[in-house]
């Protein structure tokens, strides 16, 4: 006899309690990882009740049950477990919990403690009620809700790597092209638009993805969301602490034998995060959640409640009060100035329930009080906006008790941080499926035929297969009682289905119809009447399962797949959750067609304009983890049967979930063989401790595996269920019997049937499924099968895996082909394209094609051949007798040397008649005194194709034919739908033109014409005014103006009174001054552009000179002097005719006005001789003439001056009559400097005796003197104009002294002005 102990403990307990047991309690423990029997159990593990005695020791444990008025700390709550553990003698056996079931009274006293003890891998208890949106630890992977963002999420990267706790996680997030809301299609017809204006809803007809659509269509950002790869719920579960809090604050840990990040099988899967049918749901905000800053923990507070109250990093515990007991909790932030509410959500990781705390702009440092009970809780800090919280602190109080207080202050907690509140935030808890988190992991456990044993404090999960290539063999021939045996047939059902819980997204729910079953579904039996069974078992994955399309443009297939989260009737649709994987499009072995991705509609969602991108980069959904028949993955596919791959069509995705996980554990339990032995046993302690349900047990010559086992722990004594293992003893009594198949395989059947058979190997028992083959008789080395089907004597044929094991063993295929009936596509009211499929050939195909027409019975529908004759798909297009409106019924047909074969027949309608375009009429553009742009926008085409548009245009507006309106059709022809112009010309002016939109198509020879008329009036006729002549301030300045000017007006003659324009669009008047045109002047004055009266322009020619700056106010008495004292440029003079002495000079140009003048010498003198130019007396003047050339004076050239210029000195009497000094009185030249130079120097004002005494004196005589320097010899004059000349009486008389020159020199001067002695002082 074993030795069997139970101890207990309760939570806070430091050591075990051992428990009493009955002297003849027997505890037996039954184990099974996957029992033929009930093969979609999960999780199944050791549980057992029995029965203790009221001892001592236990009522001290149970603390007197039956007790129910006891104060809760002297309760013993049976709502909870207690930790628990099974020893046989003395040595750890099992780990677990205990849970009381009740107590038996006996003369009302406890006398029996009913308790359970359940194994410790019992996820069901530790997970309970807990959901995938309770997994905290997937909050790491929040991010934003927004175009962009998702544009982001399309990228190869996804939403991009996530480190946690050191660890980094790629590609956390995806956007794959799932559409929540629109069915996506290619087309490259210009399509309806996304968003109906008119009825403001969203067109289900507005999905065209192709950007090339004039129309805004395609995906509208919403209706795409993120999808969350299936590894990183694995990781929340072991790391979130709604988890740890059912679990003793302990971690659940999974091994990584099948959730690896090398699995590409599990790795590369995403779930959708899809929480609502259609467009996403929008929250309250991204989350903070305390303490995130170093050092900060609610555990660094003084915990005054150990016995009730856990604080740890993040969250809190409260336990052990009763139902009526609870803590006051009271929270206080602080923050400075906010934008929007502050909101903290006290969730109940345990539970769910959430409290809800808001502060608004003016509650900074206000108090939230709540009363808290039993469970795990954490605070969540939330807002619509980023806002700042400078700091909170937390109270709880013993209501229950003292009324102690625990504070957690300030400083032990986070400070200054920001919540990152945006109402685009994308919470993966908020936004993850509704599911519970035991479904999910059973749904996982279910797809891949898992199992799960704990090993070490770790859960270890394996794929059945991989589970028992783990185990050992163990011969227990001595220990079994050889006189009872039982053997029963392992099978208790007929058949086994494998399928998803939901297929009733869109597509899929058209392949049952269609194929009449679940799309990826399988059904497996041997293909005989198995009737001594009439159950059918089945196992459903809680999953949704999508099928996807690749899209095609009318015969084009494109390059890109999508999904359709839709009903039948395409709208949106929620189901279970979808898990999918997703490729990305540089993945796809083809260049990707882009898509339409819309980002903003006007007058929808808010939007206030129409914004929309071509993306090329993105995820498509797929049923496969690749699609190229290369590389990690291929050719894996999350379907139970084998199924043609959406974007290839290809099925060569052998892979399949039955194939790869299920196939050899459900074909061995099919075998007729298969037998389900009973036999008991007394097993030793030590096997007891060392054996796993993975070995296999050896009882005599049979080898067998364990399907379960139930063990008496005291006596060791066990009963075994065991199913076929090796087989050791040929069925025929030989040592091997042989079969000889093909070499060749093929995964159709019936072409591997056509195989000869030509490769003999070698097996041991009867041929058929489950039985191995060898390539020599010893049975050493298996044969190794492509997985294919090979041919078999007596026309059968099988699959042979590359372990050499038998599958699918049947006979061969004498069908007809296997065809399935596409949907129709290209509808029309007048043709439409049928589309079948040939699937399986089961032969040689011969012929192939459809019936159709208008009656429900496919034979009495018209036979059409498309003349095909291999497998695929195939269409054909039907283009006359058809009826618009009319329902038609199509059959695809396929022929082979066995029969036809036909697919479902399938019903569509034919579209409506089309009907005139709507056409409505556009504001027209660049208006003109003689003509406009007319525009008009074909908004639908009415069904057909437009063949012409254009505009009834005209004067009346009573109807678009009225009058003389007139039809003037747009060049080139018009052939589709759109904006559309026409530019009309050679109207008049000032006239009022009404005109409407029309357009026909090739279905009518009517016209669509817009509903009204757009209106036109025509501004009155520009007139144009060249060659005229602006001048702001004078007359004349215009009359003589080289620079001709255009100008315009609405008159047709140049006049007075007409007003005046800058410009051709009349919006500037012509600004105030003087024009000149034809030989008259006018003036505009008040800023109103008119035209004054009407004056001719003068004929005179008038010329200026302008003068020196200060003349007449100052006087000058030298040539040099008043030469160098510059001239003005406003100190002008005009004269007319010619340039001369004698000429009366005039101060304005009209020549109304004498210049009055300081006077000349020979005016004043009276004197009419010749020398008058030699005396200037102070009167002189430097002049430079000047002509008026293209509207500007300019100063006229010489080359006869130094200067270069016309340059003059000269005299004007006060009569304005001008004189000319003559410089050189000798020669008569004009020029300045002419023939002679002069120069003007002072000297001494007298003599003196001696040259010392002359450079005592200061010189302030002026005197001159031809040429530029003096010398000895030089003459000197008392003025310039004689200084050259040969006349005597102007020569400087020096009476022979000495004088002093300004240039510190000093010389004798002679009575006749001749130098001598000069030299320096």
């Amino acid at each position: 006899m074993n030795n069997i102990e139970l101890l207990v403990k309760h939570t806070g307990d430091i050591n075990f309690t051992r428990l009493d047991l009955f002297g003849d309690e027997t505890i037996s423990l039954t184990q099974v990882v996957q029992d033929v029997k009930d093969p979609g159990k999960v999780f199944t593990n050791f549980s057992k009740t029995f029965s203790l005695p009221a001892s001592k020791t236990n009522n001290k444990f149970f603390k007197h049950y039956e007790n129910f008025t006891q104060d809760v700390a002297y309760s013993f709550d049976a709502r909870k477990k207690v930790q628990a553990k099974i020893e046989l003698n003395s040595l750890p056996f099992q780990q677990g919990k205990l849970r009381l079931e009740g107590v038996d009274l006996k003369n009302g006293r406890p006398n029996i403690y009913r308790v359970t003890f359940f194994g410790s891998l019992n996820l069901k208890d530790i997970l309970g009620d807990l959901k995938l949106s309770d997994l905290d630890w997937l909050s790491n992977f929040d991010t934003t809700y927004t175009s962009s963002s998702l544009i982001t999420g399309m990228s190869s990267s996804g939403t991009g790597s996530v480190t946690v706790d050191s660890v980094a996680y790629p590609v956390p997030l995806v956007t794959a092209l799932i559409s929540n809301t629109q069915r996506g299609f290619y087309s490259s017809s210009n399509t309806a638009q996304y968003f109906n204006t008119t009825d403001e809803e969203v067109n289900k007809a507005g999905g065209n993805l192709n950007p090339s659509n004039n129309k805004l269509s395609g995906y509208y950002f919403k209706d795409l969301t993120f999808s969350i790869r299936l590894y990183l719920i694995i990781k929340a579960i072991e790391n979130s602490q709604s988890v740890k809090a059912r679990n003793n604050n302990k971690s659940i840990l999974f091994s990584t034998d099948f959730f690896s990040t090398t699995n590409v099988g599990f790795y590369n899967l995403y779930m959708l995060c899809q929480r609502n049918a259609g467009k996403k749901v929008d929250g309250f905000g991204s989350v903070y959640i305390p303490n995130q800053q170093s050092g900060k923990d609610y555990d660094n507070a003084t915990n005054e409640h150990e016995e009730n109250l856990v604080l740890r990093e993040s969250t809190f515990e409260i336990y052990g009060l009763s139902s009526s007991q609870n803590f006051g909790f009271a929270i206080t932030i602080n923050f400075g100035s906010i934008s929007q509410n502050i909101q903290v959500q006290i969730k109940n990781i345990n539970t769910g329930d959430i409290e809800y705390a808001t502060w608004t702009s003016s509650q900074t440092g206000q108090t939230r009080t709540y009363q808290l009970g039993n469970g795990t809780y954490e605070l969540r800090f939330t807002s619509t906006a980023q806002q700042t919280v400078t700091s909170f602190s937390l109270t709880f109080t013993d209501t229950f008790a003292t009324s102690t207080t625990t504070t957690i202050a300030t400083s032990d907690v986070d400070a200054n941080f920001t919540i990152p509140g945006t109402n685009t935030s994308f919470l993966i808890q908020d936004n993850i499926p509704e599911m519970k988190v035991i479904d999910f992991l059973s749904g996982l456990f279910k797809l891949f035929n898992l199992t799960a044993i704990e090993e070490d404090g770790k859960i270890t999960v394996k794929t059945l297969d991989s589970f028992y290539t783990g185990g050992t063999v163990r011969n227990i021939t001595e220990f079994v009682d050889t006189t009872s045996k039982s053997v029963d047939k392992a099978l208790p059902y007929k058949e086994i289905v494998f399928k998803y819980e939901d297929t009733e997204n869109i597509l899929a729910k058209q392949h049952r119809e269609v194929n009449q079953r679940d799309w990826g579904a399988i059904s497996y039996n041997t293909g005989e009447v198995l009737d001594s069974n009439n159950n059918t078992y089945e196992i459903v994955a809680p999953f949704q399962h999508m099928k996807f399309e690749r899209l095609v443009d009318g015969s084009t297939t494109k390059n890109i797949q999508v999904g359709h989260l839709l009903n039948d009737k395409q709208d949106p649709y929620l189901g279970k959750p979808v898990i999918f994987y997703p490729i990305h499009s540089s993945n796809l072995g083809v260049t990707a067609d882009g898509f339409n991705f819309i980002t903003e509609i006007s007058g929808y969602d808010g939007g206030s304009s129409d914004t929309d991108s071509t993306q090329s980069v993105y995820w498509i959904p797929s049923n496969s983890p690749v699609v190229l028949s290369s590389g990690s993955g291929y050719p894996e596919t999350i379907n139970f049967n084998v199924e043609l791959n959406e974007f290839t069509n290809g099925d060569d995705y052998t892979d399949s979930l039955f194939q790869k996980y299920y196939q050899s554990y459900i074909v061995n339990a099919f075998r007729f063989n298969e037998r389900l032995t009973k036999i008991k046993a007394r097993l030793p302690l030590k096997f007891l401790e060392q054996f796993t349900l993975a070995d296999e047990l050896q009882i005599v010559d049979l080898v067998y595996r364990i399907n379960s086992i139930t063990t008496n722990l005291q006596t060791g004594e066990s009963t075994l269920e065991l199913l076929n293992g090796r087989e050791a003893i040929a069925a025929t009594g030989s040592a091997y019997a042989s079969v000889t198949i093909s070499t060749s395989s093929n995964a159709t059947p019936s072409t591997a049937c056509g195989y000869t058979l030509n490769n003999t190997l070698y097996y041991t028992g009867v041929l058929g499924n489950g039985v191995r083959l060898y390539t020599d008789t010893g049975l050493t080395t298996a044969f190794s099968g492509s997985g294919n089907n090979y041919a078999f004597p007596g026309s059968n044929y099988a699959a042979i895996d590359s372990n050499g094991y038998i599958s699918g063993y049947q006979s061969c295929p004498t069908l007809a082909p296997t065809v399935q009936t596409n949907s129709t596509t290209n509808i029309t009211f007048s043709s439409f394209t049928m589309n079948g499929n040939i699937s399986v050939a089961n032969g040689t195909i011969s012929d192939r094609g459809f019936y159709w027409g208008t009656n429900s019975n496919y034979a009495s529908n018209t036979k059409v051949s498309e003349g095909g004759t291999a497998t695929g798909t195939f269409s054909d297009n039907i283009t006359s007798g058809v009826t618009p409106s009319q329902t038609y019924y199509v059959t695809a047909y396929g022929t082979n040397q066995h029969g036809e074969g036909r697919g479902a027949t399938i019903s569509f309608a034919a579209t409506n008649a089309p009907n005139l375009p709507t056409v409505i009429k556009r504001t027209e553009l660049s208006v003109t005194s003689s003509g406009f742009t007319a525009r008009l926008e074909i908004t639908a085409d009415g069904g057909a194709t437009i063949d012409d548009a254009g505009f009834w245009m005209g004067t009346d507006s009573s109807a678009y034919n009225a009058g003389s309106n007139t039809f003037y059709a747009i060049s080139p022809t018009v052939t589709n739908i759109g904006v559309k112009t026409l530019a009309f010309s050679g109207l008049s002016g000032s006239t009022t033109y009404y005109y409407w939109g029309a357009a026909s198509n090739t279905y009518s020879t009517n016209y669509g014409i817009s509903s009204n008329y757009e209106t036109v009036t025509t501004p009155a006729t520009v007139y144009s005014y060249n060659n005229t002549y602006y001048n702001l301030n004078d007359a004349y300045y215009a009359c003589i103006s080289s620079n001709p000017q255009t100008y315009y007006s609405t008159s047709s003659t140049f006049q007075a009174g007409i007003v005046l324009y800058t410009n051709s669009n009349l919006t500037t008047l012509a600004p105030d001054g003087y024009y000149a045109r034809s030989n008259y002047s006018y003036q505009v004055s008040g800023g109103n552009g008119t035209l004054g009266a009407q004056t001719a322009c003068s004929t005179t020619t008038v010329f200026r000179v302008r003068i020196t700056s200060a003349y007449p106010s100052t006087n000058y008495y030298d040539m040099t002097t008043v030469e160098a004292a510059g001239l003005s440029t406003t100190n002008v003079m005009y004269f007319t005719a010619y340039w001369g002495s004698g000429r009366v000079m005039y101060s304005n140009v009209g020549v109304t006005t004498t210049y009055t003048g300081s006077g000349t010498w020979k005016t004043d003198q009276g004197s009419t001789a010749f020398q008058y130019g030699r005396y200037p007396e102070g009167k002189l003047f430097f002049a430079r003439r000047q002509n008026f050339i293209n509207g500007a004076w300019t100063d006229l050239t010489s080359s006869l001056t130094t200067s270069g210029y016309d340059d003059y000195i000269c005299q004007v009497s006060s009569a304005g009559v001008l004189e000319i000094i003559y410089w050189n009185y000798d020669t008569g030249a004009l020029a300045i400097t002419g023939s002679a130079s002069m120069s003007g120097i002072k000297i001494s004002s007298s003599g003196s005796g001696d040259a010392a005494t002359a450079c005592s004196t200061t010189p302030s005589t002026i005197v001159y003197y031809d040429g530029t320097s003096i010398s000895n010899g030089t003459v000197i004059y008392t003025d310039s104009v004689s200084a050259g000349t040969t006349g005597s009486s102007d020569k400087f008389n020096g009476g022979g002294n000495w004088y002093k020159f300004e240039n510190n020199y000093r010389a004798q001067i002679s009575s006749t002005g001749v130098v001598s002695n000069y030299a320096s002082c």
